[in-house]
């Protein structure tokens, strides 16, 4: 019997924040390159794993409002759970049909020092 479940559809591994902001509106920001390179859209519910603090929040992706490439700026009460140099996993998840489950690919990339993709 078909059913819909909850698969990762997402996620940059090993990212690191830059930016942590606690007198702003909540949310995380991403450089726009960051949120192409993670498929995420815009407005897009986001697990935050902290793998520096093992703390793990759930937001939203808005984009980042800057020049710099590989932004990632903790927004909000969100602020309070990550600091400029922690390490952390960003994770979007999609419903499928259950029967589609064994043949689902994530899109995974894991990433570099400067939050650019591993090779």
């Amino acid at each position: 019997m078909s059913h819909s479940i909850t698969v990762l559809k997402s996620k940059l591994h090993n990212a690191k924040v830059t930016h942590a902001l606690k007198d702003y509106e909540g949310s995380v920001a991403l450089s726009p390159e960051l949120i192409k390179l993670g498929k995420f859209s815009m407005h897009e519910q986001v697990h935050l794993w902290n793998i520096t603090q093992g703390t793990r929040l759930i937001t939203y992706i808005m984009e980042y409002d800057g020049d710099e490439k590989g932004t990632i700026c903790v927004n909000g009460a969100a602020a309070h759970r990550a600091n400029p140099g922690d390490r952390v996993i960003l994770a979007t998840f999609a419903e499928i049909d259950s029967e589609k489950a064994d043949n689902w690919e994530p899109h995974i990339v894991i990433m570099n020092e400067d939050n650019t993709q591993k090779e």
